[in-house]
């Protein structure tokens, strides 16, 4: 097996600094279903997912850094999302540190406002407590939550900056970038390299190279679900 984290970052982070959230144990390992909708399989036997079925509920979904097994056993599986993993430079090289704003550390108080935020402007892969995985930061126009940014997979060396996101209403302003460039400043500090994730349609990708990532490698996320 490789010793590359990046190449499966979800075993990688249960494996080591996410240890403490792993549902489960090998063959089959996933995040609390209010974490992260994220899930690693040993091998694609019937034992195997068997075991992984057994970690979900019904209605509920997990993604694997994977190709969907050939035989589901109980599984189904949803088209592949294609994904660009990007990694991030040694220091952002757009910073909107003049936007007129003052971001703020998100607490476990701000937690509702996150997942309703990220609900709106990206639905899915952000969930309830996936607040707890890492720091992030947001900020507020008049009180209310417009956007914010913070990490998620962690495993040695490397954390992911994830749940980008702005609202609508303030779009065009400069806030993603700007909290972004914190973030980045925050891994840094840590002494860890920042990557990030992004659908291979997704128009932020523009934003992430100006900030100075680039493209590590292209894969599918498949997409797994008991059937009904």
């Amino acid at each position: 097996m490789s010793s590359d984290p990046l190449l499966d970052p979800v075993r990688s982070a249960l494996n080591g600094v996410h240890a403490h959230f792993a549902v489960g144990h090998a063959p089959a390992r996933r995040y609390p279903s209010e974490v992260a909708p994220f899930a690693v399989i040993d091998d694609t036997s019937e034992p195997t997912l068997a075991r992984l079925e057994a970690l979900m509920a019904p209605g509920d979904q997990v993604y694997i850094f994977d190709e969907p097994p050939s035989r589901m056993n109980g599984l189904s599986a949803g088209p592949p999302l294609h994904t660009f993993q990007m990694l991030g430079p040694e220091h952002p090289t757009v910073d909107a540190r003049d936007e007129g704003c003052s971001p703020m550390l998100m607490m476990s108080e701000d937690a509702g406002e996150m997942f309703e935020l990220i609900t709106l402007a990206f639905p899915g892969f952000y969930q309830p407590r996936t607040h707890e995985m890492g720091t992030y930061y947001g900020i507020r126009i008049d009180g209310r939550l417009v956007a914010m940014a913070g990490e998620r997979l962690c495993m040695t060396g490397y954390r992911e900056i994830s749940g980008v996101c702005t609202h609508p209403d303030a779009r065009g302003r400069g806030y993603a970038g700007h909290l972004m460039s914190m973030v980045i400043d925050e891994i840094e500090r840590e002494g860890k390299v920042p990557f990030l994730h992004a659908f291979a349609q997704n128009p932020a990708i523009r934003l992430y190279e100006r900030l100075g990532f680039t493209l590590r490698q292209r894969f599918n996320f498949a997409v797994l679900a008991p059937e009904a």
